[in-house]
């Protein structure tokens, strides 16, 4: 298995228990690769899979931070209505278009989408 899938695990599995929790700063890159002793293109690809998901988010200048999903927001779809689910930037997202031509994008794994 690549270095980056296992050190993605790693990471994923401290996320889920809450050793990392939301808004917590993950170590920088360096200190990443040092505690890991892998190489930074590794910790990169790590840090993007983990940022596809949905796990993380950056600030450029910032880091690299536990993102907070919270609790899934309810969305009711009417007659007419439209939801996609799309990648902008690697996070899906819940594109719903009203009957009215409207639209409201949400994270996709904040919401729950029900018929109404």
């Amino acid at each position: 298995m690549p270095l980056h899938v296992q050190l993605a695990d790693v990471l994923r599995e401290q996320i889920a228990t809450g050793k990392l929790a939301p808004g917590d700063r993950l170590p920088s890159e360096s200190d990443l690769s040092q505690t890991y002793d892998v190489s930074r293109p590794t910790i990169r690809k790590t840090l993007a899979a983990l940022k596809f998901e949905g796990l993380i988010e950056s600030e450029l200048g910032t880091g690299h931070f536990v993102r907070d999903r919270g609790e899934p927001r309810p969305i009711k779809l009417k007659r007419g209505d439209t939801a996609v689910v799309s990648l902008t930037g690697g996070m899906p997202q819940l594109v719903v278009t009203r009957a009215n031509g409207d639209t409201e994008t949400y994270p996709a794994d904040q919401v729950v989408v029900s018929a109404g």
